[in-house]
């Protein structure tokens, strides 16, 4: 199956141009290490983040605490050019993920925001345009310079950061039987535990020679219970989403550079 990891690098100014120096130069550390890697099509993202009202309350009661909804919008055209994705995740941690037509994406959105603006308030837009693709063997490295759109201030802009996804094979693609050690839990096990240490290593020669010990790298993993297709697929939304809100910053493993 499919397996990816996100490393999410923040931008200390917001500045678009510190973000685009850096996406510039981690591409070009990936170019320097990889020479076998091949530049492929850009990508692009969208994605918005609702969170439910808090109902209303008696003035004269003591405030309570109230675990939030969210509902996340995104649109990502590596994991499909046509469908959009809709994550619904509840206070549990449990959830949803629903798909949708791409073309559909920002009129729902819209409906959300307007029509049912007493249920759900916009927290965050953001997005990537022409964002760099890497292809090599097994893996594939994608990079971009995230922009935070303000939609209620006029429409400008700034960059919290760059985004970078690696993706590579993880167990048997193989249609077929499955041998009896891919069926193992405990190898099934050390398969994760290498391809995620593999991620991790290819990440590391990404960033050499790079100064970002002022940068509280974050890196989110794929959760290991997808085993089909369309597990794979929620899998993967799930991570952008994950990297995308600031609510769950506290899952999120924090890498000293």
């Amino acid at each position: 199956m499919k397996y990816s990891g996100l490393y999410f690098i923040p931008n200390q100014t917001s500045q678009p141009a510190d973000s685009s120096n850096t996406a510039s130069a981690l591409i070009s550390s990936l170019e320097t290490h990889f020479h076998t890697f091949t530049r492929s099509s850009p990508w692009t993202l969208t994605y918005r983040l609702f969170r439910d009202q808090q109902p209303k309350s008696d003035p004269s009661d003591a405030p309570a605490s109230y675990a939030h909804t969210y509902q996340h919008f995104l649109t990502h055209t590596s994991l499909s050019q046509v469908r959009a994705f809709i994550h619904v995740a509840l206070p549990t941690g449990t959830g949803s993920v629903t798909a949708i037509p791409a073309s559909q994406s920002d009129a729902h959105a819209l409906l959300v925001r307007n029509q049912f603006a007493a249920l759900w308030s916009p927290r965050q837009t953001l997005s990537v345009q022409h964002g760099a693709t890497y292809t090599g063997g097994i893996f594939t490295v994608e990079i971009g310079e995230v922009r935070a759109i303000r939609e209620a201030q006029g429409g400008g802009f700034s960059s919290p950061g760059v985004v970078v996804c690696i993706s590579t094979v993880a167990g048997q693609e193989d249609s077929g039987a499955a041998s009896d050690s891919a069926k193992d839990g405990d190898a099934e096990q050390m398969d994760l535990e290498f391809v995620q240490a593999t991620i991790r290593e290819l990440w590391g020669k990404i960033r050499e020679g790079h100064d970002l010990r002022k940068a509280e790298v974050r890196e989110v993993l794929m959760t290991p219970e997808a085993e089909t297709e369309r597990e794979v697929e929620d899998a993967t939304v799930r991570m952008w989403t994950r990297k995308a809100i600031k609510h769950q910053a506290s899952s999120i493993k924090i890498i000293k550079a």
